[in-house]
Formats: structure tokens, C-alpha cells, sequence
């Protein structure tokens, strides 16, 4: 059995120092790595996964997975979500930063996927792709104004009927992304 936690409802996390209280939504879950002030190299930490939080007074807190004791959760109601945070709900996913961007990761059949708001040559769009291959992503047609559960439904859709995002032959259709 898996107990699962939507990162977007986490309220505090309790580390060894006692409980910090988090910005709703900023808890979210990535490598772990130290980035140089001056020369702008990272040192991977042989790969460990980390987690990085806001509190309610704007200090950041970052560090490694395992330092967490626990978590406290709440449910956010739906008119006080984000956009973003609304997909990370609805796909049971997490809010990450990819190559400057937010996107939301989420997991199906053992396989990361990504869902985030790009450019394309129509403006900005939903576009979903497996985690690590947005060069293949698809475009659905959902635009930043659409509801987010359209977009969660048209991904799950795919997935649970066996299509699953992957290269495309066109190119003058592929979205791009900044």
C-alpha cells in the first residue's frame, strides 16, 4: 500500500528542529543540489531527492527528502487554487520547476509525465509530454484561460486508453517552450 501526498496540500512539515509552517502550495519535491553563487555550477548530491518550502514569513527552506518527519496536509478548496495547483490536484502530481518554468510531474503506470502552460505559435497553451521529453509534447488546444480539469481529463483520457505522448513528424506544429 502507497500513501500518497498532493504536495500542493501540504500546510507544515516537521523536521528535527519542530514544525514549519508552510505558503500554501510552495512545498514541492526535486534533486537535491547546491547551485554556486558567482559561477552559476550545482553539485548534485549523488542524486538524493530534496524538497524546498516557503513559510508564511517568505524564508525559503530547502533540503533533503529524508529530513522530513512528517507532513501535515490540507485540503485547499478549489476557488483558492492557482491554475497550476488545481492540475497538480486533480492528476494527483506535484508543482516542479523545469528549465525555469513550473510545470506539474505526476506518475502513471510507473512513467513520469509533465504537464505545463508554453508557448506555441498560437500563444500560450497547455502542453503534456513524458518528464524529460517536452520536444515531443502534445497540444490539446487548451489555452491558459481554459478550465484546468478539461486539460487533466484529456491527459488521463490518452493514458488510460494506451496513447501516450511521443515524438511528432511535424514540425511546424511542435510547440516551444522558453
Amino acid at each position: 500500500m502507497s500513501l500518497h501526498v498532493n504536495a500542493t496540500e501540504v500546510a507544515a512539515v516537521l523536521l528535527a528542529d519542530g514544525w514549519h509552517e508552510a505558503k500554501a502550495g510552495t512545498f514541492t519535491v526535486g534533486p537535491f543540489a547546491f547551485a554556486g553563487a558567482t559561477d552559476g555550477s550545482s553539485a548534485d548530491i549523488a542524486g538524493q531527492p530534496g524538497f524546498r518550502l516557503t513559510t508564511e514569513e517568505g524564508s525559503v527552506i530547502t533540503g533533503p527528502l529524508f529530513s522530513v518527519l512528517a507532513v501535515r496536509s490540507e485540503a485547499v478548496q478549489d476557488q483558492e487554487r492557482t491554475p497550476l495547483q488545481e492540475l497538480a490536484y486533480r492528476l494527483d502530481g506535484q508543482i516542479v520547476t523545469v528549465d525555469g518554468a513550473e510545470s506539474v510531474r505526476f506518475t502513471y503506470a510507473g512513467q513520469q509525465f509533465e504537464v505545463w502552460l508554453g508557448t506555441t505559435k498560437y500563444g500560450l497553451r497547455w502542453l503534456f509530454a513524458p518528464a524529460g521529453h517536452r520536444e515531443s509534447a502534445i497540444d490539446y488546444g487548451f489555452g491558459e484561460k481554459d478550465p484546468v480539469h478539461q486539460v487533466a481529463r484529456a491527459a488521463m483520457s490518452d493514458l488510460k486508453a494506451g496513447m501516450h505522448p511521443g515524438p511528432t513528424k511535424a514540425t511546424g506544429d511542435r510547440p516551444h517552450t522558453d
